[in-house]
């Protein structure tokens, strides 16, 4: 998931301005731009290994939004509220001026109070919060800790500032990949963590890009049992936007069959999930409810263990017909919480096969 470059710091079309000062953070973490957002869980069980939430429908899959945490006041409650969904992904924890030093967007503390109480306002409800780190731009933990440890270190005082226990690695730019499948080995055994990669997408045929796949084999290699989300947004494609968003998944489904060549297909679909961009998107692309729902729907037929979107901020009518995408609301006429409460009904719906 991408941002307005020129409004946000870690960006999205769909997060809230923040100090542009934090644009000229390192540059080598823009050398992956693209998509993003989300699930959690592991092997099989990931997100749909933890307690079932009015987010979790009677197939397995999750609805797990994203939601920009440094957005005030946080619309959580709201859309718990009207939809009843009490799962959440808070994004983007990002390195603070003092390196390796966990705050949300980069400028606030993890301990932040309203984040925090929008996030206790889900678990109250019976819900849980995963926490994501990333984004799409800058500056990452997974660059600026000088080693595993600490990298883990700082997971952990993010999860710990919310009572999470689900880490989302979100990443579109350059990592170290070994510093970063080591912390989250050390997160996972220590604190049994499900673990997250939301990785980017490519396009329709090709999938996930080359260095997700690895990054992908070299958590399998090191035991890290992770999910894969895959950010089905902000990438070409001809005919319909729908059905190259379900293609997308058809062919990451694929490609993650070849590195867990141990599981089965309905294994590899539950430790998989799928994230698309409501409304108007970064590259000109508008995600409609009707292409929500098919996409929603082609998740919960394949069985895929989440499926979240970007973002409950964005997730409202008030800048219908925008010509490119905002941080605070869709770009389509639409009323309040109409994509959380599509997700949930189609998540919900009779069993359907893929598109």
């Amino acid at each position: 998931m991408r941002e307005d470059l020129l409004v946000r710091t870690h960006s999205r079309s769909g997060r809230h301005p923040a100090l542009l000062t934090l644009l000229a953070l390192p540059a080598l973490l823009l050398a992956a731009c693209g998509t993003g957002p989300t699930g959690e869980g592991t092997a099989g069980s990931s997100a749909a290994g933890t307690t079932a939430t009015a987010g979790t429908t009677a197939s397995g899959t999750r609805v797990l939004p994203y939601v920009d945490a440094s957005l005030a006041p946080s619309p959580l409650p709201a859309m718990a509220d009207a939809s009843g969904v009490t799962d959440a992904v808070l994004g983007f924890v990002l390195a603070g001026a003092g390196g390796c030093t966990p705050t949300w967007g980069g400028t606030q503390p993890v301990t932040a109070p309203a984040v925090v109480a929008a996030a206790r306002d889900l678990t109250d409800r019976g819900g849980a919060v995963a926490v994501a780190t990333g984004g799409a731009t800058g500056a990452y933990l997974e660059s600026a800790c000088p080693d595993a440890a600490s990298l883990a270190r700082a997971y952990d005082e993010a999860l710990d500032a919310v009572g999470s226990t689900e880490l989302v690695v979100d990443v579109e730019a350059d990592v170290p990949v070994a510093t970063v499948v080591e912390a989250l080995r050390t997160v996972q055994d220590e604190r049994h963590a499900t673990v997250t990669l939301t990785l980017k997408v490519d396009d329709a045929e090709r999938g996930l890009t080359p260095s997700a796949v690895d990054l992908v084999r070299a958590a399998d290699r090191a035991g890290v049992d992770a999910r894969v989300d895959a950010m089905i947004m902000n990438f070409p494609y001809t005919g319909s936007w729908a059905d190259a968003m379900t293609g997308a998944t058809d062919t990451v489904l694929g490609q993650l069959g070849e590195v867990w060549s141990g599981s089965d297909e309905v294994a590899v679909a539950a430790r998989t999930g799928a994230v698309f961009m409501l409304g108007r998107t970064d590259l000109g692309a508008v995600t409609t409810l009707d292409d929500a729902t098919a996409v929603v729907r082609d998740a919960r037929g394949r069985g895929l263990g989440t499926v979240g979107f970007w973002s409950v901020g964005r997730d409202n009518g008030g800048c219908p017909d925008r010509p490119t995408a905002s941080f605070d609301c869709s770009g389509i006429a639409q009323s309040p919480f109409a994509f959380t409460l599509a997700a949930r009904d189609a998540a919900a719906s009779p069993e359907e096969g893929p598109r």
